[in-house]
């Protein structure tokens, strides 16, 4: 299935982000892992018998150039990326702090931005290859106190909407995922504050669930889908 296409992961080291790592390495894709802790990163690669991997924390945007020269001195060639590093604060708008938005803004948007930017050189890429970013449901539902993340989250849809029309040259598809609550540490104590049931009554989400839905965006069975947001609701309303 994965005709020894080499795919780009940010947040390998967690949740999401590993558990893709670990069902695209059983389906065959070679894979270059990123994340900001070096011993969690290293321990996941090895589980996937040393998939290359490179050390790199998403926040500090100067930085992230240096992966993608990282990948040509390797002579490594992409087939696809899937960013999904993420963060989630609380806060209601007259709690905001500057600080948290701006982290925020910075995870999934400016660096999304730059990691696409980056992606986009025929010097990294292969034609016809696929961009899946983690977006969220919370755009459609609005919930309150998450003005930083939808914000966020919002921005980079429409990153993903406008990326999707310019890199049609090269026929590289750019979709997004809007998963609701997935059964992840970053979601750990959740149903001390909310009924799960009610909101959600299919339940919290498995992340290899997620982690199906982004194998489908990256195969050639998706070679005609760009541009689209899949919501993945667990039976939410939005």
């Amino acid at each position: 299935m994965s005709e020894s296409k080499t795919i780009l992961i940010t947040g390998a080291t967690s949740g999401i982000g590993r558990e893709t790592a670990r069902y695209l390495h059983e389906l065959g894709y070679r894979l270059v892992l990123t994340g900001r802790d070096a011993e969690r990163l290293s321990a996941v690669a090895d589980e996937l018998n040393g998939q290359v991997s490179y050390v790199l924390n998403l926040e500090r945007l100067e930085e992230i150039p240096g992966l993608f020269a990282f990948l040509q001195e390797k002579q490594i060639r992409l087939d696809g990326m899937v960013h999904a590093a993420g963060i989630a604060s609380c806060m209601p708008v007259r709690c905001n702090q500057f600080g948290t938005t701006d982290k925020e803004m910075k995870l999934h948007y400016y660096a999304f931005l730059e990691l696409c930017k980056q992606f986009y050189s025929r010097k990294i890429s292969n034609d016809g290859s696929s961009i899946v970013a983690l977006s969220s449901i919370s755009c459609y539902t609005k919930r309150k106190g998450a003005v930083p993340y939808v914000a966020s989250k919002a921005a980079m849809n429409a990153a993903v909407s406008i990326t999707s029309k310019e890199f049609l040259k090269r026929s590289i598809r750019v979709n997004a995922l809007m998963p609701a609550y997935v059964d992840t540490r970053m979601n750990d104590g959740l149903e001390e504050l909310i009924d799960i049931q009610t909101a959600q009554p299919m339940g919290l989400i498995p992340p290899r669930e997620i982690a199906y839905a982004i194998a489908f965006l990256l195969s050639d069975q998706s070679r005609f889908i760009t541009g689209s947001f899949l919501p993945i609701s667990g039976g939410m309303e939005f």
